[in-house]
């Protein structure tokens, strides 16, 4: 079994930790023929670890993390009387005690308000209180100025097809 994959273009100078990777794993006694998915998939998670680091050094200016960032950000963008938490967890991918975790310590800062939900006696509505509103809305646009720099040095071209290749994995996981 052939243990080379067919490599992206690229002069020396282009290699990185992946590269490397990929190396290395090629000297082994492991047979595998391609690491066409380490060389998307590696790259993938080492960006998302550099992308953690700049998205939480600049939420850290706010006193936030990315948890309640995100907590802040869906219930500023649905626009609603606020959410369940149950709706919470859908649209920001938390499990329930990472939620409680981080509603707990956003309603000690006042930045969010537990109510009971006039449809469900056990359960609470979610909303922002005005302390919550104004700083997410200072927040925000820092936050999406910063992803916009993250992919400034990609041609409007190259945003567009990564923008496609990007939707269609996840779509693949989401379903």
């Amino acid at each position: 079994m052939q243990k080379n994959s067919p490599q992206p273009r690229q002069d020396s100078s282009e290699k990185d930790l992946i590269d490397d990777i990929i190396q290395k794993w090629q000297a082994t006694t492991i047979s595998e023929n391609s690491y066409i998915g380490t060389e998307i998939i590696g790259r993938m998670v080492r960006m998302n670890a550099f992308i953690q680091q700049r998205v939480e050094e600049n939420l850290s200016r706010y006193d936030l993390n990315t948890g309640d960032f995100d907590l802040l950000a869906v219930l500023r963008r649905e626009m609603e009387e606020g959410l369940t938490p149950r709706r919470i967890q859908e649209l920001i991918l938390v499990s329930s005690g990472g939620l409680s975790n981080r509603m707990t310590r956003l309603e000690a800062r006042e930045l969010i308000t537990r109510l009971p939900d006039p449809n469900d006696r056990r359960g609470v509505i979610v909303q922002l209180t005005e302390t919550g509103k104004t700083l997410i809305d200072i927040v925000a646009p820092s936050h999406l100025t910063l992803e916009n720099e993250l992919v400034a040095k990609l041609s409007t071209d190259e945003q567009t097809t990564l923008t496609l290749l990007l939707k269609k994995m996840l779509r693949t996981l989401e379903n």
